[in-house]
């Protein structure tokens, strides 16, 4: 059994968002490689689906969607900081 990698993020000046770092080239990947690529696009090493990467994948996502709930109903979610 492989071992488990421990993915690294970079976080976006002025943003609470954060870019993926390749763990063998280092390049950075944005979510969108992940929808198009199942390797690095820059040294074909596999990325791995992962809690760590559906989380990453999938903030955007509960981000808006906690957004338009608040929009409906004010005061339900707190908001992430």
């Amino acid at each position: 059994m492989d071992s488990v990698k421990k993915y690294e993020f970079k976080k976006l000046k002025n943003s609470s968002d954060k870019i993926l770092i390749c763990p063998m080239c280092y390049e950075l990947l944005l979510r969108d490689d992940f929808e198009h690529f199942a390797r690095c696009p820059y040294c074909d090493s596999p990325i791995e689906i992962s809690d760590e990467i559906e989380d990453y994948l999938l903030k955007p996502v509960v981000d808006n969607w906690i957004s338009n709930q608040n929009r409906t109903f004010p005061g339900t979610f707190p908001s992430e900081n």
